[in-house]
């Protein structure tokens, strides 16, 4: 029984050795620090929405803030009619960061959809048993908001909406207008106290120097 015992033991141990698992280091007061990279991809577009014709610029770019070195790394994405934009670089150390770079122009209105890139990346050079993979946000995740009970306000993640010339110039020009209103709205707190303070300064000032002429 005691032999029994030993040897399952011993298989788990060597199982649990042999299989891939991050690297870390233990501290003075027993806390474990990962000393493996820790890979964070971010997805942005140069707008949101563009006239029919025009492109729009797609960069992903992949941060290490780990304590070590990815290697091998394979950021990939895959465009809308199935073409593939790739790039491979042999590491990524850490507080480094790559970046891919691409351009697209839709060829038809409505929304044209933006997926996840993926990176691939290896914790020991050369060796794909270690291989890992990150993905990166949705595009236009944090543009969510209520715009009315028969909209879905979520419809537009991981999409840009591609519109007519017209419309594009319509929705900016009345932007630009909003901006400007909401710029004038904003100033009108801030300017009239000051505006007042120096109203009521010179009545003063006025009452004083009435007051000196009656003497």
């Amino acid at each position: 029984m005691k032999l029994l015992c030993f040897l399952a033991i011993l298989v788990f141990g060597v199982t649990l050795c042999s299989s891939p698992c991050l690297a870390h280091n233990t501290q003075g007061d027993g806390s474990i620090q990962s000393i493996d990279p820790f890979i964070f991809v971010s997805k942005t577009t140069s707008c949101n929405d563009l006239a029919l014709g025009s492109s729009v610029e797609i960069v992903t770019t992949v941060y290490n803030y780990g304590q070590s070195p990815a290697f091998d790394v394979v950021i990939t994405d895959m465009l809308e009619n199935g073409t593939i934009k790739e790039k491979r670089v042999d590491s990524i150390p850490y507080n480094g960061s790559e970046t891919l770079r691409y351009h697209i122009q839709p060829s038809k209105l409505g929304e044209y959809p933006v997926g996840l890139a993926t990176v691939r990346y290896n914790l020991e050079q050369g060796d794909n048993t270690t291989s890992q993979t990150a993905l990166s946000n949705l595009i236009r995740e944090g543009d969510a908001y209520y715009m009315g009970e028969d909209v879905d306000d979520e419809s537009f993640r991981g999409r840009l909406s591609v519109l007519t010339r017209e419309r594009y110039d319509r929705l900016h020009a009345r932007f630009i207008k909003e901006t400007t209103a909401y710029i004038f709205l904003g100033c009108i707190p801030t300017i009239f106290p000051y505006v007042l303070y120096h109203v009521k300064q010179s009545m003063i000032v006025e009452i004083l120097r009435r007051s000196k002429r009656s003497r």
